[in-house]
């Protein structure tokens, strides 16, 4: 296979394809975020007029990513010349993947050039690690894809089951099983494979047909300006399970609570033992703190409801429809952190892809 020459830019922010290993414990120590490079430098020498430019806003262990670093991130990015480089590529860890995947996809939803976020099951220095095929898959879907000038947000992963290289949209990517530690696609389908170095996408009706993700970046705006705090205004995530027991929970603090549900988008809605823990004796704890309090995913396709719905519409609860848990929280941090932003106008568009079966909103 040829390998076309061009510029990639390169992020480097830690996580597993960044660290090293010693004596059993991986870590992020001195110059290990550069080791992906040099090793993969050293395998696949038939990239070696692929030019990498390399920057380093900060080297992480993902589990400790907050809000405020993807301010750092999102200002990284921004002080790079996007338009001078044939695509980017984010590396990270994978525990926190979907969620900044999410909100790269979301904040840079209009860079002209494809941009790749990947991880990596092990140390790149490790024979057995998934680092170096993550990276390679990267690099061929910006230079070799037949097609060409692909625009938009992606992640690369491959598949330790099936061995597939799978390409997943960036805002639909949901975190990796606990115990398989492979990713999934909200919605079911992810957006394509490579295959011998080629991209070869997914026929789905979910996915957004590929030749309009091609060209340039005239049709979608920029959503945030190139400085922006997204740590300002916190938002806490809750997940339904059973004896879920909201009154111990305190909403103060928050701008907004984000409750994503079981899934028919129901949470517990009964009173029990002269007290209620329900969701809705929730909602009004947060009505008295000034706080949203959001529940979902909804189906936008479903027509009927619960009874237990109508008590938390009743209950003034808002909705959100057709995304992932990760998603979801994202879009509410942008909705509440961006200065020009209705919180609630802005959950309720489709910002790149998220809301699975809607069409983008400029």
């Amino acid at each position: 296979m040829t390998v076309r020459s061009g510029g990639i830019l390169v992020v480097l922010t830690g996580g597993t394809i960044g660290s090293t290993c010693s004596d059993g414990v991986r870590g992020i120590e001195g110059d290990s975020p550069y080791v992906l490079i040099r090793e993969f430098r050293k395998k696949y020498q038939e990239y070696n007029d692929c030019e990498f430019e390399v920057i380093n806003p900060y080297s992480i262990l993902s589990e400790n990513l907050t809000c405020e670093l993807w301010s750092l991130l999102y200002s990284a990015l921004n002080e790079a010349d996007t338009a001078g480089y044939d695509g980017i590529i984010i590396t990270h860890g994978s525990d926190t993947l979907a969620y900044t995947s999410a909100a790269i996809g979301m904040l840079m939803r209009h860079t002209g050039c494809p941009i790749v976020l990947t991880a990596a099951d092990r140390p790149p220095d490790d024979p057995k690690s998934n680092a170096l095929p993550n990276f390679r898959a990267s690099v061929d879907f910006i230079l070799n894809s037949a097609w060409n000038r692909l625009r938009g947000v992606f992640v690369s992963y491959r598949r330790n089951s099936d061995g597939a290289q799978v390409f997943y949209i960036a805002t639909r990517l949901c975190s990796a099983d606990c115990y398989s530690d492979e990713f999934s696609s909200y919605g079911g389908s992810c957006f394509g494979r490579m295959l011998n170095g080629e991209f070869v996408p997914v026929l789905s009706p979910l996915n957004p047909p590929v030749r309009s993700m091609c060209g340039g970046s005239d049709e979608l705006k920029p959503i945030a300006g190139k400085n922006t705090d997204f740590g300002a205004k916190k938002i806490l995530l809750l997940r339904s399970y059973p004896g879920m027991d909201y009154s111990v929970i305190n909403p103060g603090g928050y701008a907004a609570v984000i409750n994503y549900g079981y899934h028919c988008a129901t949470a517990y809605t009964a009173y029990s033992e002269g007290k209620s823990s329900s969701l809705p004796k929730f909602a009004e704890m947060c009505r008295e703190c000034g706080v949203d309090l959001w529940l979902g995913s909804f189906k936008s396709f479903e027509s009927d409801i619960y009874s237990t719905q109508t008590e938390m519409e009743s209950a003034g609860i808002k909705k959100f429809y057709d995304m992932s848990p990760e998603a979801a929280y994202v879009k509410a941090v942008l909705a509440y952190n961006l200065p020009s932003a209705d919180p609630e106008f802005f959950i309720k568009r489709c910002i790149y892809y998220e809301m699975v079966g809607h069409e983008l909103n400029d």
